[in-house]
């Protein structure tokens, strides 16, 4: 019985180990057969994304090769389209291929000024510029290059200085429409609402009405510019020197000017401090005489400031502090109130008027045409130049009248627009085409080669986009090429030489 028991506990051991060791077996293979499993998907996955960037690669080359296919097509188009032409070809596009009629102009209204030229008289005088952003020289600070010379930063009363060899002052203000040009210029006349007594301390005061009776206000009334002004003083009010600020509800505050405020009957004696020399002087601006008017307040108002005896001239840069100042005056209501640019500088020098392009004459040229009257008119100059505008034929924003083409289909091409043939039969010779000029004649100027594309825009009326800063402005080229036109006209017209 025990020998029995001791042989089935023996073989029930050697089972048991028998069974342990078959399970282990089991257990390792199955661990291999996952391990094989995994590695086979794991090549399946690598395979895969090695065909997938394969073939992305090759997508992407191709299309790249599509792509600069592409871009060379456009290149070649763009390279056919700018094909630089031979002079001779020029000349004869010019000669038989481009439209040179003029359109009717429109009727002028009913003026004081006629187109009548009058001579020069010789004297020595200063060149002052109006106009927006045309004539301020937006998008000027390009590069460029014309016989060796860097005009980079060149508007065109800059290049009109340099040809001319006479100061010239840009007062062009980006923005601005006609109207607040024709005022700077001294174009619209405005008068003091209501009498006013003020010192160099004391302010007062009071509305600014024009000849329509409408309240004006603006955020310039020196006229000069705001970025362009480094002088003190905004008005002259009877022949004084008057700070002129908004003080809102449609008013001003008025004070005569700290310093700069003694005048002589009818010129102003504007008192100039140079701070390099530590000395004082007089500046003379000669001011329009107005109707006599009785004053009545401080009697030192009749009477001219004393004036310091020494004599350099210079801009001020600093308020004196040693000069004989103005008590307080009383000024009637009813007295013209002046821009000191129109009074400095639209009275004595030559005027180069360019303005429109933003509008201010509500689409009407007999408008336009009487805000240039009014400037030369009240300003009493007898030498100016109407600049025309640059705009492409169809691309005004302030002209709804003239399209890209003309009443009969065609291209205007060198011929006058209604607005150009209206300036021209106002002001005659004193009007200079500046668009068909600088078609004629932009490219030659600067030393640009004509090309393919700029003989079809030529022909269409447009200035070349060699000579544009964007759709409207010009780069530096243009107004370079822009103040030599000025330049020549000036010579046709005996302004110099």
């Amino acid at each position: 019985m025990k020998d029995m028991l001791r042989r089935v506990t023996k073989d029930k051991r050697k089972y048991i180990i028998i069974c342990a060791c078959a399970v282990l077996i089991i257990a390792l293979i199955s661990v291999s057969v996952i391990i094989m499993q995994l590695k086979h998907n794991k090549n399946i996955k690598k395979n895969v994304a090695d065909n997938t960037i394969a073939e992305t690669k090759t997508v992407q080359e191709t299309t790249a090769q599509e792509t600069t296919e592409a871009d060379s097509t456009e290149e070649t188009t763009e390279e056919q389209e700018k094909v630089v032409v031979e002079e001779k070809y020029v000349e004869e596009f010019f000669e038989n291929e481009i439209a040179t009629e003029d359109e009717e102009a429109l009727a002028l209204p009913s003026r004081k000024l006629t187109s009548e030229f009058i001579p020069y008289d010789g004297v020595s005088r200063e060149i002052t510029c109006y106009g927006d952003s045309m004539m301020a020289g937006a998008g000027c600070t390009t590069p460029g290059t014309v016989n060796g010379l860097s005009i980079f930063g060149w508007s065109s009363p800059i290049t009109l200085e340099r040809l001319s060899g006479i100061t010239t002052h840009n007062l062009g203000v980006s923005g601005e429409n006609s109207y607040t040009i024709t005022f700077r210029a001294g174009g619209i006349k405005l008068y003091i609402d209501r009498d006013i007594t003020i010192s160099e301390d004391d302010y007062a005061r009071a509305t600014l009405i024009d000849e329509n009776g409408n309240v004006f206000t603006y955020d310039d009334y020196s006229g000069y510019g705001i970025d362009y002004d480094p002088y003190p003083g905004d008005m002259y009010i009877n022949g004084y020197l008057c700070d002129v600020d908004n003080a809102g509800n449609n008013q001003v505050s008025i004070k005569l000017t700290q310093g700069y405020s003694a005048y002589s009957g009818s010129e102003a004696r504007i008192i100039i401090y140079d701070s390099e020399t530590d000395e004082y002087s007089e500046e003379n601006g000669l001011i329009q005489e107005l109707a006599e008017k009785e004053t009545t307040g401080d009697t030192d108002a009749e009477q001219p400031a004393e004036t310091p005896a020494e004599s350099p001239t210079e801009s001020p840069t600093e308020k004196p502090t040693e000069v004989s100042t103005t008590g307080k005056v009383t000024i009637q209501g009813g007295t013209q109130a002046m821009t000191r640019a129109s009074q400095e500088r639209s009275a004595k020098d030559i005027l180069v008027l360019e303005m429109g392009s933003n509008g201010g004459w509500a689409n009407n040229y007999q408008e336009l045409i009487l805000q240039y009257d009014n400037i030369i008119l009240n300003s009493g100059c007898k030498y100016y130049i109407i600049l025309g505008d640059t705009d492409d034929p169809g691309t005004s924003l302030a002209d709804d009248n003239q399209g890209e083409l003309n009443e009969y289909g065609s291209y205007i091409g060198i011929g006058d627009t209604a607005w150009e043939a209206a300036l021209r039969e106002a002001y005659g010779e004193h009007f200079f085409n500046t668009r068909t000029y600088m078609i004629q004649n932009g490219l030659n100027d600067c030393g640009l080669d004509t090309t393919t594309e700029d003989l079809e825009n030529f022909k269409k009326g447009n200035i070349s986009k060699q000579l544009r800063y964007d759709w409207t402005h010009f780069n530096c080229y243009g107004y370079y090429s822009k103040g030599v036109g000025i330049y020549k006209k000036g010579v046709e017209l005996g302004y110099w030489s």
